[in-house]
């Protein structure tokens, strides 16, 4: 599984450990002598962090990349226990000219909004119940977030939608993480937003460029999407789950959404692609960048 940072090709093996770790106020870890790669996810309390002659703080909300190559040292919060998360994993540089990893940065502070914290809390939910490929995955996109300080997630931002386009996108938002396969209607949308269908069309050609039930579809071709790279379902069976009736309606609006059959979209992320930016959010910024 190849991961791209740069000028960098790196591939990132599975984690061999991971897990939460609770220190009592004043203790210490290490020193040790790094034979791998560590993340460390400060949750609780602050932290000192020292690798060969560099140092840095780490206080809670903080990303910490131990590597090889020098003896590390943590020093935890003096006054109140200290809780971080952690994963060990490998990696194996490829032909490029790979920035040497003395050069990579100690210590990240996490914005408020990050992608950091989601991918840790999945490692750390299905470790020891996921396969190799989706690890090594999750801890490359975790590497990458890192190394190239893109960990924001609201970076891609968007035009504010009128109230009612907000209204009608959050209840469509809602409706399908709670059943995917359930039909929805314009009338219940214009409801949700409290205006009449007509209205809320005209709302939504002028805002997004789409009509309500365009964007409802682009919203189940997004959970398909999640679907292909998350779970082994069949493609039939993610089609249903999507609330698609006709797998071959489906397969054909699937590849003009994404440019790929669904096939081709999972057998791409299961050889270490990134999943794709869900259509709703692609369509809407590509929007608002040509205006």
């Amino acid at each position: 599984m190849t991961s791209t940072h740069s000028e960098t090709s790196l591939t990132i093996c599975r984690p061999t450990d991971c897990g939460v770790a609770i220190y009592p106020p004043g203790a210490s870890f290490g020193p040790r002598a790094m034979r791998d790669y560590e993340f460390v996810w400060t949750i609780e309390g602050d932290a000192r962090y020292r690798w060969g002659d560099q140092e840095a703080d780490a206080p809670a909300g903080s990303l910490v990349l131990c590597r090889p190559g020098a003896t590390d040292f943590f020093q935890w919060d003096r006054h109140r226990r200290t809780r971080h998360a952690y994963v060990h994993f490998l990696i194996e540089p490829q032909a490029g000219q790979a920035p040497s990893p003395d050069t990579w940065p100690l210590v990240r502070a996490l914005p408020e909004d990050d992608i950091i914290r989601p991918l840790f809390r999945h490692l750390l939910t299905w470790h020891g119940r996921a396969g190799d490929a989706q690890f090594a995955l999750t801890v490359t996109q975790i590497l990458n977030a890192y190394l190239t300080d893109t960990m924001a997630v609201g970076a891609l931002g968007r035009e504010e939608w009128p109230p009612a386009v907000e209204a009608a996108f959050n209840f469509v938002s809602r409706a399908l993480e709670a059943d995917p396969a359930q039909p929805l209607t314009l009338t219940q949308l214009a409801g949700a937003a409290h205006v009449t269908p007509e209205h809320l069309c005209r709302l939504f050609k002028s805002s997004i460029g789409l009509s309500p039930a365009a964007m409802v579809r682009l919203a189940r071709l997004d959970y398909a999407a999640s679907l292909l790279s998350r779970t082994n379902y069949s493609v039939g069976e993610i089609s249903a789950l999507a609330g698609f009736a006709n797998p071959f309606h489906f397969a054909r609006l699937f590849r003009e959404a994404f440019g790929h059959t669904a096939t081709e979209l999972r057998r791409a992320v299961r050889e270490g692609e990134a999943p794709p930016l869900p259509r709703v959010l692609w369509h809407t910024h590509h929007l608002d960048s040509h205006r």
